[in-house]
This record gives C-alpha cells, sequence and structure tokens, in this order.
C-alpha cells in the first residue's frame, strides 16, 4: 500500500501537535499515558484476564480481556505490521528539520518495529472494548475514552501517524469485540462442564475446611 498519499495529512495533524501542543508537561503526560498500550502493560493485562478465569465471578471479564488481546496481538504483529512495512514516521521525515525538532523535543522515542496500524493504539482498544462490553455500561465508557487518548499520545510522541492510530482504533476495536464474542461462545460451552461452577477461592477453602 501506498502511504504517501496520506502525507499531508498526517503532517498537518503532526504540525498541529508540535506548534500547538508541544511542551515540556505533556510530554511528561503523554509518555505517562502512553505505556499503557506497551507490551510490558499488555501482556501482564493478559496474564491476569487468563489468571481472572478461574473464578467465577470474573471468569467472564478474563476471558474477554484474554481472547481480545489474543486476537489483537496476532493481528497486528503478526499480519498487518509486516505486509505494510510501513517506515516510522522519524525516518519517513528524516530530512524534514521542522518534524525532526518537534521529535526530538518529544524524546526522539525509537520503536523497534514497523509504524502500521499503531500497537500501542490497538493494544489499548482491545481492553478498552473488552472491558466496555463486559463492565457495567454506566462506568465502563471511561475505558475507550482513555484507550483514544494512548493514541493520541503516540501522535504527540511522533512515533506513529494519525493514519497509524486509526488504523489501530480499528483493529483494536474489532479485537475487542471479537474478545467478548469469543469468550462468551466459551462461557456457554462450558455451561454443562464442571469447570462453568469451579471456583479457585471456593476449592482452596473447601481443601483448608
Amino acid at each position: 500500500m501506498d502511504f504517501s498519499i496520506f502525507d499531508s495529512f498526517d503532517m498537518s495533524v503532526f504540525t498541529f501537535f508540535g506548534e500547538q501542543i508541544h511542551s515540556t508537561a505533556m510530554t511528561a503526560v503523554a509518555n505517562f499515558i502512553t505505556f499503557f498500550g506497551d507490551s510490558g502493560f499488555v501482556i501482564p493485562m493478559a496474564v491476569v484476564g487468563l489468571i481472572l478465569c478461574f473464578f467465577k465471578k470474573t471468569r467472564k471479564f478474563g476471558m474477554a480481556i484474554f481472547f481480545a488481546v489474543l486476537v489483537g496481538t496476532l493481528l497486528t504483529n503478526l499480519v498487518m505490521k509486516p505486509l505494510f512495512a510501513r517506515p516510522r514516521p522519524y525516518v519517513y521525515f528524516a530530512d524534514n528539520p521542522q518534524f525532526m525538532s518537534w521529535y526530538e523535543f518529544a524524546g526522539s522515542n525509537v520503536e523497534s518495529d514497523k509504524s502500521f496500524p499503531s500497537g500501542h493504539t490497538t493494544a489499548a482498544f482491545e481492553l478498552g472494548i473488552a472491558a466496555f462490553l463486559v463492565l457495567n455500561k454506566k462506568y465502563s465508557w471511561i475505558f475507550p475514552v482513555f484507550s483514544a487518548l494512548v493514541g493520541l499520545s503516540r501522535i504527540y510522541l511522533m512515533v506513529h501517524y494519525t493514519t497509524d492510530v486509526i488504523g489501530g482504533l480499528i483493529v483494536g476495536t474489532f479485537a475487542g469485540i471479537m474478545g467478548y464474542v469469543i469468550m462468551k461462545a466459551v462461557i456457554k460451552k462450558l455451561e454443562a462442564s464442571k469447570f462453568a461452577d469451579f471456583d479457585l477461592i471456593e476449592t482452596f477453602k473447601k481443601k483448608k475446611a
């Protein structure tokens, strides 16, 4: 795919962030928010999701999170990034002194993989959408909103194009929905099994008694 057709759009957003949003305080905020889409956060969340599957009260949430991360990771890292192989903005715009000054101001963060789609945004939305679908809708809307902030932080730090973030939003939302759908199917399959009534805490209490 020829991503150069988006150059004008992507650069206009970079210009807005670089000229209107960049500040020392905002860079600190962006670095904090972006962590919630990092593998150092998402992988432990998948492990936590798997552990939660062994407790009746948290089984649905745990399964939805685990399967969402699984689907999103497979799609992003094993399929789409290698397929599109889009270079990072700081590689593509390396000869643009204005962009590079914004990139350096934001911390000159270097990422190891290709750019499309944004893995951080995908991860944030797969978790956010899965949580939104499983938990109380009165409060769970905060999760996809925070996911959007993670996506914006990637643009702010100049490590992803806006089109990468939009791609991550779409893939992450799909993964979150699929995590929820797979969870529902698995729960239904388990209804007639012994695992449906299994709870690690209750088992522990019985053994202790």
